[in-house]
């Protein structure tokens, strides 16, 4: 206790006495003012040590916790590996200290002869160094600011710890104001050393989330990532995996949000990115099945070295389009190679986790050869926690590509929902124009939409249509929603339905056979009918079709994929494919019983899929537009 609150609180007599408001908020600053003080003259010796290469006295500043992980004889090596970017160090720029419930920490920037230099660096509660953190490149201070939806009236927050021991964690748990207790879903970083808010640039993804979410009566939980907050200690283990970079913790903030009394048992874990990938682990790891759904947000679905292969081949696409400098190209290329020898290393089944390359250098190679044989689609469908999968758009770090792979492998299951977002980029804010990285650097919030249909997720487990040309009050406003929920049809890049708009015989195949657990095998990428090459998007649901017998093309041998889907032809496919029989009691007025599809007709009538015109009519070579195929397979499906 400082000693003016001490003299201020204690009598001559040894007695607690009142204390006015005021001196004791004087007292708080006083002290607070003190530790700043002390820290930040620590945090100035250390740099001046380390800067002058004067190691055994920067090692004398260090605690017990943090010289178990490193030793004197590693500190050099590890600092000069941190600062190499940067260049000579300079005069120190800015200074700021802040407090969390595990450290204080004192960050810094200095000048730098290439580039400056963030360093911060973290003090245990005794005042001594327990760890530092130096991000590997610099960004100017950040522009950031409040989305307009932000209502502060309608949140509170306060710090929080995650876990126990040396590797405990700061968090902030946001909770609504009102009568508890909420549902509550826990944030989990994508790959790198995210902070709770996700900040990047001017961007604060988490942040935007909580007080979003907060809106809606839902209470949130975010928290510095480990390899953060514990930098230099977490990337010293020899094993570190993605267990203990992401997995771990989310289990622990799920059971910390578990145990509080303004919590309902409704929580969720939404990972972004790297968290999306690991989500199925988080959900293998959580043994007493506290966690009641999860939300995969621009989440990889296939090897995670294939990804980042892919991400280095579109780079240099990308060059190659924009035409960059000879030299830019060159060492592109060289990045590429340099990438493609690493994954090449990865994927040799001579090695392993136990039996590591020499030659590996992308670093913690434990890390890489534990992950290797990691598909999340595959174990996400052995699992049946709900889920609600959200893709981007104009994602250039996780492509749309990656949506459709998780439709394709949890097609067998019916406790998930998907929706994408045509102008959504990987930092999950919006963007008008054609994504090029560029956008990165430019102030922006998560679009309200995309938190609205979070919390309509976990409410009501659909999130809502937000498609310009289907409003509430369309007639088949539930039919397309739970369509495109499931995956199983999608909008447009310019945020429309277009549910006027006729379906083809490919589009309406794929469509069904996406309800039926589509299954593609090795008679998929044949070529059945001539009309139908071997590159056409629809081949493998058409296939997969006729193998059925549901849709079986013309007598000349062709499918007409291209060809505008009629009534009558759907009303076929449908009976044939759900097995629909029955006869209406009111037939249709233009429908004769010698009509090729009369008996399907009659069968979509009889069950209530099909209702007719107004008239009385079938219309039976009208054309099907989109609207009327989401009506008519949701009803069929149904049954």
């Amino acid at each position: 206790m400082a000693p003016i609150l001490l003299a201020a609180t204690i009598g001559t007599a040894g007695v607690f006495m009142p204390v006015p408001v005021n001196i004791q908020v004087q007292a708080q600053e006083i002290a607070k003012k003190n530790i700043e003080a002390a820290v930040e003259e620590k945090a100035h010796l250390f740099m001046s040590a380390v800067i002058e290469e004067k190691w055994e006295e920067a090692y004398s500043l260090l605690n017990d916790n943090f010289k178990k992980y490193v030793s004197q004889e590693q500190l050099p090596a590890i600092w000069k590996a941190k600062i190499a970017p940067f260049g000579k160090l300079g005069k120190q720029l800015t200074i700021k200290t802040t407090v969390n419930s595990v450290h204080t920490s004192v960050a810094m920037t200095y000048q730098g002869s290439v580039f400056p230099m963030d360093v911060t660096i973290h003090f245990d509660k005794a005042g001594n160094i327990d760890d530092f953190y130096i991000p590997f490149f610099y960004t100017p201070p950040s522009q950031y600011q409040k989305p307009a939806y932000e209502k502060a009236e309608n949140y509170k927050e306060r710090a929080v710890t995650i876990g126990k021991g040396e590797f405990t964690l700061p968090g902030t748990l946001t909770v609504p104001t009102g009568k508890g207790p909420f549902p509550a879903v826990v944030l989990v970083h994508g790959s790198g050393t995210n902070d709770q808010d996700e900040s990047l640039n001017s961007t604060k993804a988490f942040r935007d989330l909580a007080v979003g979410l907060a809106n809606k009566e839902i209470a949130v939980l975010r928290y510095e990532k480990v390899t953060r907050e514990h930098h230099i200690k977490i990337g010293m283990r020899p094993k570190l995996s993605i267990q203990e970079e992401t997995v771990d913790d989310a289990v622990r903030a799920v059971q910390l949000l578990h145990g509080l009394p303004e919590i309902s048992k409704q929580i969720y874990v939404l990972g972004h990115s790297q968290g999306g990938y690991a989500l199925p682990r988080i959900l293998e790891a959580d043994l007493h099945h506290q966690i009641k759904g999860g939300i995969i947000v621009a989440g990889p679905s296939r090897k995670f070295q294939d990804l980042m292969l892919w991400q280095q081949r579109e780079a240099l696409k990308r060059a190659e389009k924009q035409q960059v400098s000879p030299q830019e190209l060159e060492a592109l290329k060289a990045n590429l190679a340099f990438w493609e020898q690493q994954i090449a290393l990865i994927n040799n089944p001579a090695y392993s986790k136990d039996h590591l390359p020499k030659e590996f250098q992308l670093g913690d190679p434990y890390w890489w050869f534990e992950l290797r044989d990691y598909v999340p689609t595959e174990l996400a469908a052995r699992q049946n926690v709900p889920l609600f999968i959200m893709q981007g758009q104009k994602d250039l770090q996780v492509p749309p590509s990656e949506l459709t792979n998780w439709q394709n492998a949890l097609a067998k299951r019916d406790n998930v929902s998907y929706k994408t977002y045509p102008d959504l980029i990987h930092l999950l804010v919006n963007y008008k124009g054609e994504p090029n990285f560029s956008e990165y650097n430019i102030p922006a919030n998560v679009p309200e939409e995309f938190i609205h249909d979070i919390a309509n997720w976990v409410k009501d487990g659909q999130p809502s249509l937000s498609f310009s040309d289907v409003k509430a009050d369309f007639w088949a406003y539930k039919e397309i929603n739970f369509m495109v929920n499931k995956g199983y049809i999608s909008g447009y890049a310019d945020g429309t339905f277009r549910p006027n708009q006729p379906i083809t015989r490919g589009q309406a195949a794929k469509i069904l056979a996406q309800i039926l657990e589509f299954t593609k095998n090795k008679e998929t990428n044949q070529t059945v009918f001539q009309d139908v090459t071997a590159q056409n998007e629809f081949l493998p649901y058409i296939c997969f079709l006729h193998e059925k017998g549901i849709m079986t093309g013309y007598k000349d041998g062709t499918f007409r994929p291209n060809e505008l889907l009629t009534r009558a032809q759907m009303a076929s496919i449908v009976a044939t494919a759900f097995h629909l029989k029955g006869q209406p009691t009111k037939p249709f007025s233009d429908i004769r019983k010698d009509h090729w599809a009369a008996k399907s007709i009659d069968a979509l009538a009889a069950n209530g899929i099909a209702l007719g015109n107004s008239n009385g009519t079938f219309g039976p070579n009208q054309q099907v537009t989109r609207a009327q195929a989401a009506a008519f397979l949701y009803r069929a499906s149904a049954k």
